[in-house]
């Protein structure tokens, strides 16, 4: 923490630890997280105690354990440090044993049949990686959450197991090639870049699709959406920034490092980005973005929409996961160097990676998705639901060299160019792909599927056990030949080899949106969902999910609670939908269409006019189609209501989800021809324009 300029006040970090504990405590607590080594009691105390004090300096009155559930949102309950003493006098506590484990209730979260409404136990422990901080006088303690048995019932558990393996594994193999430091741990960081829209409150509560599920059901597109290019990386809007001067102070209060921030493609969508952190410190603060997003937007009037797809016809909205791997000294093995071809270590890791994506393509698919991710993936700037890797001219073309005897490497680096003033400009070894799902970037890799409102959890579980399972083969191939540099290098290059031969097949360096592509990928065989609920049967194959038991990440009954969870999303989030768009029909689009036909009928009845016959009868046929389409979609809901389960996720996604898009035409096409007067529903237009 920086006194002088106050950048982290509100966290107690590392550098408030090592001020505020005894050296002593403070070096047991450094080994524990280093070495994985238990806390005992009298260092918990000790730091319980100091976090404790610093807290009540700052102003908190309670604390809590702040946990992710399985739902992909955050919780929480409060306790006050307030007490009081055998003599009922006040005192403030706080020990080593609230600190370290807290209990809630672990049957009223998603469990996907884990806990059972009367089996309510649950438990909080301390995450002792991660930085605790306040907000509002509450001390936050980031936690995992597990079941009395000890399920884990988190999206952190998970992760903080995924990076242990990927650590365990990505030591060894790089130590057999990097000898001047030795690697005793490794860290996935990541960057995440967080899209959003801004929408003004009024409009907002005038709509209660909106505010219902977050985006627009219906809508017809605004005689100006993105047409133009003019919004993405334009002037921010004077309430646009007001809003992210607010934004940033709170994060930076929290110690965050927000460091970019901008307008994005869409009209009313911006971006803001954090540095890179430990993986579970950057899916902490991305949870903390969101709902500081969401908070700041109200106190300046708007709204802020997390939803991959509020508005049709416009960009949607993802979180984009930018993915490297550093040891405990710094080197990032994913940085090629000047001779990529011949660094080995690098070679290793990003075949791993190309096997890693192949292998579990599924399961990437499904853990940067949800129903509502559907509306976004394949449209516009969203890469399409197949999963495909680009590496850049320069790194494929090394590892063709490396896997095919008569291919040889044509590597053409871009030529130097002058720039006026500043000589001639570095460049950069290849370009980027943005409608790759998977493409290399330089140093890193970035994951552009998330959508964004997805937790950044679940893809990096994902990521991290597959990359680290490629590399425990890569490790049991390489170790026993340590002690021979020649045989080590040659065998190294024999699986860069293997595995590229294997997997090529998900490399792809076109345009990932054209319908090409689409064909191509299906003759190379790569998996493609066009759902959601459709990837959720990867979770029942055994041969993907064994990855996650054998390294302790997930069991199997947390496995097959996780299908359970993403079925009853489906049902749910298609459920809610489709009720949000029967009361919009009833309370809103009918209306207006009988109000628009009774004013053009009290006009027609005074003066001979054909077309506006006409138009009048065009009014009629529309609305009888949308009560007869009303009706359908109401009897069709009440029949998904009857069903449960498998059942009834299939019947929204397969039986009523189509008939939304019926509506939507007729209802768009409706609006395009009622007068503003009449139309009382805000519009696209109406939503796009009020912020600039």
């Amino acid at each position: 923490m920086d006194k002088d300029n106050g950048f982290g006040r509100m966290a107690f970090n590392k550098q408030m630890m090592r001020e505020r504990l005894p050296h002593a405590i403070y070096y047991r607590w450094k080994n524990a997280i280093r070495n994985e080594a238990d806390l005992d009691r009298e260092t918990a105390d000790a730091i319980a105690h100091a976090m404790k004090e610093w807290a009540l300096e700052m102003g908190a009155t309670h604390y809590c354990h702040w946990f992710q559930p399985l739902n992909g949102r955050t919780a929480k309950k409060h306790d006050a440090f307030l007490d009081r003493t055998e003599k009922y006098d006040t005192i403030h506590r706080f020990s080593g044993k609230e600190l370290v484990r807290g209990e809630s209730d672990g049957s009223s979260f998603p469990s996907g049949g884990m806990r059972s409404t009367f089996e309510a136990r649950g438990y909080t422990y301390w995450d002792a990686t991660a930085n605790s901080f306040i907000i509002d006088r509450i001390l936050y303690i980031p936690t995992i959450f597990v079941s009395f048995n000890g399920e884990k019932l988190d999206k952190k558990g998970p992760l903080l197991e995924s990076m242990k393996l990927l650590s365990q594994y990505g030591s060894q193999v790089v130590n057999l090639f990097e000898k001047e430091e030795y690697t005793y741990r490794m860290k996935p960081k990541v960057g995440l870049e967080q899209e959003f829209f801004l929408v003004d409150e009024a409009h907002f509560n005038a709509r209660s699709d909106l505010k219902s599920i977050g985006r627009t059901l219906i809508g017809a597109d605004a005689p100006k959406g993105q047409e133009m290019g003019d919004h993405y990386l334009g002037g921010i809007p004077r309430r646009v920034m007001d809003f992210y001067e607010d934004v940033n102070r709170k994060l930076w209060d929290l110690g965050i490092f927000a460091k970019t921030e901008h307008n994005e493609v869409a009209p009313g969508q911006f971006e803001i980005v954090a540095l890179y952190e430990n993986v579970n410190i950057a899916v902490d603060y991305n949870q903390l973005i969101m709902s500081i997003l969401k908070e700041t937007a109200r106190e300046h009037g708007m709204v802020c929409l997390l939803h991959e797809k509020p508005f049709s016809g416009v960009n949607g909205s993802g979180k984009h996961n930018n993915y490297s791997l550093t040891t405990n000294y710094g080197k990032n093995v994913f940085d090629p160097g000047d001779n990529p071809a011949e660094n080995l270590t690098f070679l290793l890791f990003t075949a791993a990676m190309i096997e890693a994506v192949d292998d579990y393509a599924p399961l990437l698919r499904i853990a940067s998705s949800g129903p509502s991710n559907d509306n976004r993936l394949g449209g516009l700037e969203a890469p399409p639901s197949i999963i495909s890797m680009f590496l850049g001219s320069e790194i494929e073309e090394i590892l063709k060299d490396i896997a095919h005897e008569e291919y040889h490497a044509d590597i053409r680096l871009p030529k130097a160019f002058k720039i006026n003033s500043l000589g001639y400009a570095p460049t950069d070894g290849s370009d980027r792909n943005r409608t790759s799902p998977f493409a290399f970037t330089g140093n890193k890799f970035e994951f552009r599927m998330v959508g964004s409102s997805i937790s950044g959890a679940d893809a990096n579980i994902v990521i991290n056990t597959a990359l680290g399972h490629s590399l425990r083969k890569i490790a049991d191939a390489l170790v026993p030949l340590a002690d021979d540099a020649e045989a080590l290098s040659e065998k190294a290059r024999e699986l860069i080899a293997e595995i590229v031969l294997k997997h090529e097949r998900i490399l792809y360096n076109k345009d990932n949106y054209s319908q090409a592509w689409v064909e191509e990928a299906k003759r190379r065989g790569l998996p493609n969902f066009a759902s959601y609920f459709d990837a959720l049967e990867s979770y029942k194959r055994p041969e993907l999910m064994r990855i996650f038991d054998e390294y302790g990440v997930l069991s199997e009954t947390e496995v097959a609670a996780l299908y359970e969870i993403g079925i009853e999303s489906v049902a749910n989030h298609y459920s809610l939908e489709t009720r949000a768009l029967l009361t919009m029909l009833t309370k809103d689009v009918e209306p207006a269409v009988i109000r628009e036909i009774k004013d053009l009928s009290e006009v027609a009845g005074r003066i001979e006019n054909a077309a506006l016959n006409r138009r009048i009868e065009t009014f009629n046929l529309l609305l009888e189609e949308l009560l007869l389409r009303h009706d359908a979609l109401k009897a069709s809901y009440e029949e998904a209501m009857a069903l449960a389960g498998y059942e009834q996720a299939a019947y929204f996604q397969h039986e009523i989800l189509p008939a939304f898009g019926h509506i939507r035409k007729i209802c768009d096409e409706l609006e395009s021809m009622i007068s503003r007067e009449n139309w009382r529903i805000p519009t696209y237009e109406d939503i796009f324009t009020k912020l600039v």
